[in-house]
């Protein structure tokens, strides 16, 4: 058998080869996934294990819980500096201020290119600091107004030793020469880091008698683990201290959380898709061939071969191809992770990453994946060759008998649909949280859409002669034979068709999501905010407080309102407090008011109120005239009474308190956004360039006008979608794959009908129309159906995330261009086999058996 299964994938050359690529695609994107994820957590235990080595213990503030939004629990009062250095075993102490800020060059803010995420990080240091820091030019500064760059920021940006420059600071631009320049050996993924003296730190950043952290190194004999216990001893309990390598492993597991949290998910979802869209050929591939081989399996039979040996032998042709594609695949992942690593970059978000390397997770779970899932896909198509019957070898056209499986599919449809309906119902009217409510409706709509998958055969027919028909008009004879052609097997058409419907579902409903939400945002944005300027920080940094300032002082300027965040944990959970100035808060904004409250809430707020989001009070069981207690990361606690409740689940989420409430929270104050009216007749243009000149000594700040503001974000959420239409479209290629495959094969099983219309006169270039259009049409059904069940998809989450202001909004200009899109694709994916078919010789087809 083993030799049969060889022969006959050798003689079967094509079809195996475009089904392993089917294979490889999907196992490629999950071997990718876990090689970039390991990739980016190496990458950052490298960038923490280099800024820690030569440093034996770090002392910091202690969080009050873990936080990737805002992992700073504040600032260590100077003198604990001498207070470590004065412990046994201490060699050299070093207090350290960590900021953000960047150097401006001839009026060019010098942070991380693009729209990326990574910091613009300031760093004090000593002329002889703890640590090792690779100077390749100049020197550590030492005298006040020096900076040190690091290497590959003086590379990009052309910075020499020597240069004048100046440092956005907190409070405002500083002027500064470049002392030298250093090396990081890890990858930073964009980031930029400017070294100065500790009291320029301090003074530049409001950390006069303060400091970030605590550096200390060990004597001779000192263990880290032995100084970090002496360390302890002596500190305040709301201090943390910990070796060099255990913070470096914290830093690297939180960032590397972050990132990876996000990306992992995302990216392994969209490789099952890719997987399970791989199974649809599979499955389609090997009904067809068993169909075709039809003698074959019988004239096996005839000479003893046992049901057995045909389900092994079937099986097997699966696992070879199965095996071979996903050894590549497994080794295909190192492309795809390079790919994302690139798309990220080409988005304007950088990524570190180290070494890509295969774990044993990687091997493991990529070649299951790429054997398992294929063997299961042709375990049905396998069981259908053993029903071949001896006496079928000995006459002309014999078929494969219908299976029981096939025979009771609507009814087994029937009853997951009704499953699916109760699951769905569940999901409605659960009081569960919005994950738990989003896999009950996501996990109802796939059994109902699987139960539609298996009798979709019986809608082909219908489907067909619809989209068929505008092609009659437009080719006539020729595309009456193709669409007669794809009709002729419904079950084959319906999955091939639906293999294709998965890729066009997820864009549809990812593209639905995404006009959910710019409209959403962007109408809670019009609503809410009544204001003209929103300024923003630059890659997502804070804006220093006096910015604020500046802009008032502008002329034609008549409010202003900075807005300030933080992360607090409410009866255990994570909640956003908003900071607002109560005096302008009724000019600038519009709150939905519930209950009766009003504008006039606004006043009352104080050091011990609140007012507090609808989902918020309900979460939390509150009304108004009710008390919550709120604890900050650096351990500070609040109770505030609520007096009002509002409904805004876009912007304004959580809790809202004034400055004054805010201040003994937050160990910075700077806010994240600053909103500004123009006074009445003030000329808009003039008015915002007025702003942006006073905000000259603040470059992080960026001013845009609503319109512009409005723009900007519809650019990024517009960008990420790129991005996911991107990966989205490797599930697509597997369907085209798909297409191309089941064409080919249709293409062998029709080689004396062929062979007879060329016979009779039709043409090699109508030859080649006829099969073109049986893949225009099949495209055409698998988008028609993906854009219906992706429109489907995404009315049931944005209904489950109706609370959270999402809205449902049809984006036809996508849709008209996905179709548009699959059409073109079902005639490029028809080209190969229509060529196939028109090189075949009238003689030989005409005699073929």
């Amino acid at each position: 058998m083993f030799r049969l299964i060889v022969r006959g994938l050798g003689a079967r050359r094509l079809r195996s080869a475009l089904t392993a690529l089917s294979i490889l695609i999907g196992v490629a994107m999950v071997s990718g996934t876990f090689v970039l994820s390991d990739q980016i957590r190496t990458a950052f235990d490298e960038i923490f294990v280099e800024a820690n080595e030569g440093i034996d213990v770090i002392v910091s503030r202690r969080p009050a819980f873990e936080s990737q939004q805002a992992p700073d629990a504040g600032p260590l009062p100077q003198s604990l500096v001498e207070t470590v250095a004065a412990v046994e075993g201490v060699g050299r102490v070093e207090g350290q201020v960590v900021a953000t800020g960047a150097l401006v060059v001839d009026g060019d803010y010098l942070g991380p290119p693009g729209q990326s995420g990574a910091p613009a990080l300031v760093v004090s240091s000593s002329p002889d600091p703890i640590g090792v820091t690779k100077v390749v030019e100049g020197s550590i500064p030492a005298a006040p107004g020096e900076v040190a760059v690091d290497e590959d920021m003086a590379d990009r940006e052309d910075l020499a030793v020597g240069q004048t420059a100046q440092l956005a600071t907190r409070v405002g631009l500083r002027p500064v020469r470049i002392s030298g320049v250093f090396r990081i050996d890890a990858a930073i993924g964009g980031a930029t880091i400017v070294v100065v003296t500790l009291p320029d730190a301090q003074a530049w950043f409001d950390r006069e008698g303060q400091v970030s952290v605590i550096n200390a190194a060990a004597g001779a004999g000192v263990s880290p683990e032995t100084l970090a216990r002496r360390v302890s001893a002596v500190v305040p309990p709301d201090v943390r201290v910990q070796t060099g390598m255990e913070n470096a492993a914290d830093q690297s597991e939180m960032i590397g959380d972050a990132i990876g949290n996000f990306i992992t998910p995302v990216l392994l979802g969209l490789a099952g898709v890719a997987v399970l869209v791989g199974a649809f050929i599979i499955f389609n591939v090997f009904s067809i061939t068993v169909a075709q081989r039809t003698r074959e399996l019988a004239m096996l039979r005839t000479i003893g071969a046992s049901r057995r040996q045909l389900l092994a032998g079937v099986l097997g042709e699966a696992l070879v191809i199965a095996a071979v594609a996903a050894v590549v695949g497994l080794f295909g992942g190192f492309a795809f992770a390079a790919l994302i690593v690139a798309l990220f970059e080409g988005f304007g978000f950088g990524l570190p990453t180290a070494g890509a390397e295969l774990a044993p997770r990687t091997i493991v779970t990529a070649l299951a994946v790429g054997i398992v899932v294929p063997l299961i896909a042709a375990l049905i198509p396998a069981l259908r060759a053993t029903r071949v019957p001896p006496v079928a070898a000995l006459r002309e056209g014999a078929v494969l008998p219908r299976s029981r499986l096939s025979r009771l599919s609507p009814y087994i449809a029937a009853g997951l649909a009704v499953v699916g309906a109760l699951v769905l119902v569940t999901g409605f009217t659960g009081e569960r949280g919005v994950t738990d409510r989003l896999l009950a409706l996501v996990g109802g709509a796939l059994l109902i859409l699987f139960a539609g998958g298996m009798v979709m055969r019986y809608a082909i027919r219908p489907l067909v002669r619809a989209v068929g028909r505008p092609l009659e008009v437009a080719f006539g004879g020729t595309a009456r034979l193709a669409r007669e052609n794809t009709a002729r097997d419904p079950a084959r058409t319906s999955s091939t068709a639906a293999s294709l419907a998965i890729g066009v579902a997820l864009v549809v409903l990812v593209t639905v999501l995404a006009q959910g939400f710019k409209e959403s945002f962007i109408g809670a944005l019009d609503r809410l905010v009544q204001a003209d300027l929103i300024v923003t920080g630059r890659g997502f940094s804070y804006i220093p407080s006096a910015s604020a300032d500046a802009i008032r002082a502008v002329p034609g300027v008549a409010g202003v309102a900075p807005i300030a965040f933080a992360e607090v944990r409410v009866d255990g959970d994570s909640e956003g407090l908003n900071a607002i100035d109560p005096a302008a808060a009724a000019e600038l904004f519009e709150f939905d008011w519930q209950d009766a409250g009003s504008d006039a809430l606004f006043a009352r707020l104080g050091p011990d109120t609140a007012v507090v989001e609808a989902d918020f009070a309900a979460q939390h069981e509150l009304g108004v005239g009710d008390r919550f207690a709120v604890t900050a990361i650096g351990n500070e606690r609040a109770e505030w009474e609520v007096i009002g409740i509002y409904e805004d689940p876009q912007l304004f989420l959580g809790a809202t308190v004034a400055n004054v409430a805010f201040e003994p929270l937050a160990a910075d104050q700077d806010p994240v956004v600053i909103v500004a009216r123009y006074a009445p007749g003030a000329d808009a243009a003039a008015t915002q360039a007025a702003v942006e000149a006073a905000l000259e000594d603040f470059p992080a700040a960026e001013v845009r006008s609503k319109p512009e503001y409005t723009e900007f974000v519809e650019g990024q959420v517009n960008q990420f979608l790129s991005f996911l239409y991107v990966l989205l479209a490797f599930s697509v290629l597997i369907s085209l794959v798909g297409i191309v495959v089941t064409l080919v094969l249709s293409v062998y099983e029709r080689t004396r009908e062929i062979g007879m219309l060329r016979a009779i006169g039709t043409t090699r270039p109508q030859l080649r129309r006829i099969v073109r259009l049986e893949s225009a049409i099949t495209a055409t059904i698998g988008s028609i159906l993906g854009v219906g069940v992706g429109l489907l998809l995404g009315w049931l989450m944005i209904e489950a995330l109706a609370d959270q202001g999402i809205v449902f909004v049809i984006p036809w200009i996508s849709l008209g261009v996905v179709l548009v899109a699959a059409f073109v694709l079902g005639v490029l994916a028809g080209v190969f086999p229509a060529r196939r078919a028109a090189r075949l010789d009238v003689l030989q087809a005409l005699s073929y058996e």
